[in-house]
C-alpha cells in the first residue's frame, strides 16, 4: 500500500507537496491515484505539472498554480535554473566518494530506461551530476546528489553506470529481489528553498536515520 502524499506549504503561485515512493506523478496507463490528481483534490483548484520525478522515487515535487507559475517554473527546470538535491543509497560504495559525473544519456523508449554514453552520439543530452559520499555503513553508501541536468533517469543510470547502483533499483543493476518492489532508495530531498525529509521508518532508509537527521540541521 502506497503512504499518503504530505503537503508541505501552499503559496499564491505554488503548492509543494512530498510525493510517497510507488505513486505516479501524473496519470499514466495504470489508472492509480497520482499525486497531480490528489492534489487537485486536495486543494479545489487547478494545478499545472511543471517537473516530474520517476514513479519509485519519493520526495518533494511543486505544481504551478496558474498557466503564469507553470510557464516560469518550466523554464527554470529545463534551463538548470533550480536548485535540486537528492538522498541516493547505493548498493556499493562510490569511488572516488566525492565528484562530478559526466555522461550523454539516450531514452530507450522501448525497455523504458536511459542509455549510458561517453561521448557525444545522435540523440544523446549531456548528463551532468554532483555526488558526496555522506556515510558507508557495511556494503550501502548514502549519497548526496546534486543533478546539474534534468535528464531521463539520470540519477539511477549515471550511478549505475559507474558500479554503484541505487538499492532496490533492479532496472539499473541492483541484483533482485529488491528490499521494496514499489520504491528504490532514492529521494528528492530538497528544491528550492523547500525540503521533504525521506521515510526513515523504512528499512533502507533507517540504516542512515543519524546522519540524514544530522543534515537536516543545516538549513
Amino acid at each position: 500500500m502506497v503512504a499518503e502524499p504530505l503537503l508541505i506549504e501552499e503559496t499564491n503561485k505554488e503548492l509543494i507537496v512530498a510525493k510517497p515512493p510507488g505513486m505516479p506523478a501524473q496519470p499514466d496507463e495504470t489508472g492509480d491515484l497520482d499525486l497531480l490528481s490528489w492534489a487537485r483534490q486536495r486543494i479545489g483548484k487547478s494545478l499545472y505539472l511543471v517537473h516530474r520525478i520517476d514513479r519509485p522515487v519519493g520526495g518533494i515535487m511543486l505544481f504551478a498554480k496558474s498557466p503564469s507559475s507553470a510557464r516560469e517554473w518550466s523554464a527554470r527546470f529545463r534551463t538548470g535554473k533550480t536548485h535540486k538535491v537528492y538522498l541516493a543509497i547505493t548498493s556499493l560504495p562510490v569511488y572516488p566518494p566525492f565528484g562530478e559525473l559526466r555522461h550523454f544519456l539516450r531514452k530507450d523508449k522501448h525497455r523504458h530506461r536511459a542509455q549510458v554514453f561517453y561521448t557525444s552520439r545522435a540523440g544523446t543530452q549531456l548528463a551532468l551530476l554532483r555526488y558526496q559520499t555522506l556515510q558507508v555503513r557495511h556494503s550501502w553508501s548514502l549519497l548526496l546528489v546534486e543533478p546539474q541536468t534534468g535528464r531521463f533517469h539520470q540519477i539511477r543510470a549515471q550511478l549505475a553506470e559507474i558500479g554503484s547502483p541505487i538499492v532496490g533499483d533492479i532496472k539499473y543493476g541492483y541484483p533482485p529481489p529488491a528490499p521494496d518492489p514499489r520504491s528504490i532508495a532514492l529521494w528528492a530531498w530538497k528544491l528550492e528553498k523547500w525540503e521533504a525529509p525521506p521515510p526513515l521508518h523504512l528499512p533502507v532508509w533507517k540504516e542512515f536515520e543519524a546522519e540524514i537527521q544530522r543534515l537536516s540541521q543545516f538549513k
